[in-house]
């Protein structure tokens, strides 16, 4: 079968990729869009959304939702065998986590996804369990037949590009050769979705499923388009709207403005957070939706997924609960236990630094910790079950030298101290690396002896 164009829409005719074009280039109007260069969010700017007025207060409880075992392998390099997927439903249990997304439209295989719904329920009976997005009736049957409890149905803003989306209904059927217009018929306009959704929303509640509203691609939404669309999704029964961005064009306020106007819209409709780490404002994005009333957060393990990844769940969670007092349910004692069981399955490490979990995000190399601990640093490392390790560097001083000595209980005067820094710090730079306390032991031993060899000479 030839392909007729490059890309994913070859199946699709020439009038439709225009019509697709031509969707794209209007939605980038209302954006703040400079061609070659950058397409972000309109909401970013907008004056309702800078200068909107939060509540005064932050919710008492937000859940976690963990989607790990989705986003690791959209990350590059990363590939998740059966087992390690139970591994980490183990450990991600352990920590606390009620609800889950297991995969993307059911891409694994029916026998594995029950084995992983099976262990949730063995622990949590009550467990949230997503296990795709749907477009179809059968999608709904497949994923109540695992025991998924919770279906999501997604449409962005440019209708005319859903049925290019990997993993969508019509690639499959057209790949398939079947007539993907007449089976699949996707919807052009939010009328269109609404009334597709209404079918598919009273047959998985038929089948005990919640529902839930992805609104993808916020950052190519309007006010006016998230005001119909919680409208006419609220009509159609779902019980929760999702808002992603993938991209992660959207800035903190303008996650927090969408979710005021769902809100206003619809009170009592659930909002989930789907944010990623573009320009490091995941944790960002999530606060100030959940500032807003979101209800829900989507996180993963050490923040793995595509791009920048999702937002890592230590780091939300710990400032949901440390910084906002907002009860998350989860253990924090395990979260460097997680990150490093992230870091055995997915092959690949975080930054040494990586806050609240980072084998080194707490090192009290200043003076000043040992008068006070709090000057420094804001947490015990051990609430997040890490430690401190101290370390020896470049911008050490005489005062660290002469602490560093005592704790290796080696006798010195004043002038020792300085030389014993000077000769440190000079192998400091030629080994490009922080010295151990035996290599501190025997400089400081070495410049000891010759100093006194040079007195009595």
């Amino acid at each position: 079968m030839p392909l007729k164009k490059a890309g994913i829409h070859w199946f699709l005719t020439d009038e439709e990729v225009a019509v697709a074009r031509n969707e794209l280039d209007d939605l980038r109007k209302t954006a703040d869009y400079e061609p070659d260069k950058w397409c972000l969010s309109g909401l970013n700017r907008k004056p309702e959304a800078l200068g909107l007025a939060l509540p005064d207060h932050m919710p008492k409880k937000v859940l976690v939702r963990d989607i790990t075992l989705r986003t690791a392998e959209q990350a590059s390099g990363v590939i998740l065998s059966h087992e390690d997927r139970l591994r980490l439903l183990r450990a991600l249990l352990e920590v606390g986590i009620t609800s889950f997304e297991l995969t993307y439209f059911a891409r694994q295989r029916a026998d594995e996804l029950r084995e992983q719904v099976d262990l949730i329920r063995r622990v949590n009976p009550d467990a949230e369990i997503e296990a795709g997005q749907i477009t179809t009736v059968e999608s709904i049957d497949l994923m109540a037949s695992i025991g998924a409890n919770l279906v999501s149905i997604k449409c962005p803003p440019c209708f005319a590009t859903a049925p290019l989306r990997p993993g969508a209904e019509v690639p499959k059927a057209a790949w398939e050769g079947k007539d993907w217009r007449t089976l699949a018929r996707p919807p052009m306009n939010i009328k269109e979705l609404a009334a597709r959704n209404r079918s598919l929303i009273q047959h998985a509640e038929k089948r005990g499923m919640k529902t839930c509203a992805y609104l993808s691609s916020l950052n190519y939404a309007t006010p006016e388009f998230i005001e119909e669309y919680t409208y006419e999704m609220t009509r159609a029964g779902v019980h929760s709207i999702l808002l992603g961005d993938g991209p992660g064009a959207t800035a903190p306020h303008g996650f927090a403005y969408a979710v005021s106007i769902i809100k206003r819209i619809a009170p009592e409709m659930k909002v989930v957070i789907h944010a990623h780490n573009s320009f490091n404002l995941g944790v960002a994005r999530c606060l100030a939706g959940v500032h807003a009333g979101a209800d829900v957060v989507e996180v993963s393990i050490n923040g793995a997924g595509s791009y920048a990844g999702q937002v890592d769940l230590a780091h939300v969670a710990a400032a949901l609960e440390l910084l906002y007092r907002v009860d998350t349910g989860l253990k924090l004692d395990q979260f460097t236990a997680l990150r490093r069981l992230g870091e055995e399955v997915f092959g690949y490490p975080v930054s040494r630094d990586h806050s609240i979990t980072g084998e080194r995000y707490f090192t009290p190399e200043d003076t000043l910790i040992n008068f006070d601990p709090w000057i420094h640093t804001s947490v015990e490392p051990a609430i997040f079950g890490n430690r401190a390790i101290p370390f020896f560097s470049q911008k050490a001083d005489v005062w660290d030298m002469a602490e560093k000595l005592t704790e290796l209980n080696i006798p010195v005067e004043k002038p020792e101290v300085e030389a014993i820094l000077k000769e440190v710090k000079a192998e400091l730079i030629a080994r490009k690396r922080e010295p151990t306390d035996e290599e501190i032991r025997a400089t400081a031993l070495r410049v000891k002896t010759q100093m006194t060899g040079q007195i009595n000479g």
